[in-house]
């Protein structure tokens, strides 16, 4: 595979762009913003997954998404040889991502709901960003989202990122 598809899935294109301010209940459940719910309720999507993804961030991805990395991915770690490190790794991301993941059918009102671990291990507070970042969702907590990627003052860092990407930079 040679896609990652634990961030984006095989299956139905989805795209999930945007940053939304919400907050998190007392009951520790989260309104997924209306953009998001419908993109969902249109790929006729009903279970989700969220689970811990990088950074300090929750992931939401699509029960699918998980289904479809296949033996690569749910290798049973218990027969992997010892001395294959892949698999070992692939085995301790697969525990992680059980540990602390949850299956989430969102209710009528489009709120899913966190585990208490989940916000634990996270540092996760009331206040939170839905950001969807393309192919995916990732709940962050607001302080530390806005920590690591801070409002631009400018366009002109973007435009020299988007010049090595597109491999226009003169400087490179």
């Amino acid at each position: 595979m040679g896609d990652n598809s634990l961030l984006g899935g095989s299956g139905a294109k989805l795209t999930f762009l945007g940053t939304w301010s919400c907050t998190i209940d007392g009951k520790r459940r989260l309104t997924l913003p209306a953009k998001v719910r419908e993109t969902i309720k249109n790929a006729g999507i009903s279970d989700l997954i969220t689970t811990l993804g990088q950074g300090g961030c929750l992931l939401v991805v699509p029960q699918q998404t998980l289904d479809e990395l296949g033996p690569g991915f749910l290798h049973d770690p218990f027969q992997a040889n010892k001395a294959d490190k892949a698999n070992r790794g692939k085995g301790k991301l697969r525990f992680n991502l059980a540990r602390y993941g949850s299956v989430n059918q969102p209710d009528g009102s489009g709120r899913i709901t966190l585990t208490a671990d989940q916000m634990k291990i996270t540092g996760m507070s009331k206040q939170v960003i839905v950001f969807g970042n393309w192919t995916r969702i990732e709940i962050w907590d607001r302080a530390r989202f806005e920590a690591i990627n801070p409002p631009m003052e400018d366009t002109d860092e973007h435009d020299l990122l988007m010049a090595d990407y597109m491999g226009q930079n003169e400087e490179s």
